[in-house]
């Protein structure tokens, strides 16, 4: 298991090799990039910030939660802190597996749980200003 938060660029290859191992047949990789646009509005940067203690806290629950669900080798979260600009990769996620739906499944489920669990707060910066942005869809 490997939960990093950086300020550098994010390199989803560190993931995929914290994960590989040669009884995997199937990795899963999700990388969450910086898009332009948000709700209609054009977005020029954003920052990310983390409660840092609670954020490794929490992410060890949601990959438990998710190890008692799927029968997963080991999975590997980057989180970038600090500010992104438009096309650069916020968040990495890898989950190795024997097989590609245990994979797949457990990829999906630790992403949505992230997304609505983990203290990550989100500032977006627009042409007319800025303002703090809920990072949760739940």
């Amino acid at each position: 298991m490997l939960i990093r938060l950086i300020q550098e660029a994010v390199d989803s290859g560190e993931a995929l090799q914290e994960v590989r191992h040669p009884s995997c047949g199937a990795v899963a990789l999700f990388e969450g990039n910086i898009r332009e646009q948000n709700e209609g509005r054009q977005v020029l940067a954003l920052e990310y910030e983390v409660y840092e203690r609670l954020f490794h806290a929490e992410l060890r629950r949601i990959f438990a939660e998710a190890k008692e669900r799927w029968s997963f080798y080991k999975v590997a979260l980057i989180q970038r802190v600090g500010r992104l600009e438009i096309g650069e990769t916020g968040i990495a996620l890898a989950v190795s597996a024997a097989h590609r739906r245990e994979a797949l499944e457990a990829c999906a489920y630790i992403l949505e749980e992230f997304k609505r669990r983990a203290p990550v707060w989100k500032r977006e910066h627009y042409t007319e200003g800025s303002e703090w942005v809920a990072c949760h869809h739940h």
